[in-house]
């Protein structure tokens, strides 16, 4: 069965169009590669004007995600990419939510 995860960050003032930037050049295609496959992406503001990168993924299954996970999240990633994501969001923000979709249609 297939999993999509909603994700939310709420990006750092200021950070928004690097964020936004590095996303669309570096982080998607990276993790396209690996096999994870983007839905879309949004950006949400809140009533006090703090942007949110807001964005689904889907996966066949739990165990192919966390198949691509171990893929994906690496020495490399850990070491030169997480600390780039945490200086343009801020990292208590992260809200990853597992849905299951519905076929209604």
């Amino acid at each position: 069965m297939k999993v999509v995860e909603l994700r939310e960050y709420r990006i750092k003032p200021g950070k928004t169009k690097e964020w936004l930037d590095w996303m669309r050049e570096e982080i998607v295609p990276y993790q396209i590669s690996k096999g994870m496959n983007i839905l879309d992406t949004y950006l949400r503001t809140d009533e006090n004007g703090r942007d949110y990168f807001v964005w689904l993924r889907e996966f066949e299954s739990e165990s192919s995600r966390q198949t691509i996970y171990q893929q994906t999240y690496n020495d490399w990633w850990i070491k030169e990419v997480r600390p780039r994501v945490f200086s343009l969001i801020d990292e208590d923000s992260v809200s990853v939510k597992l849905i299951k979709p519905l076929d209604l249609f």
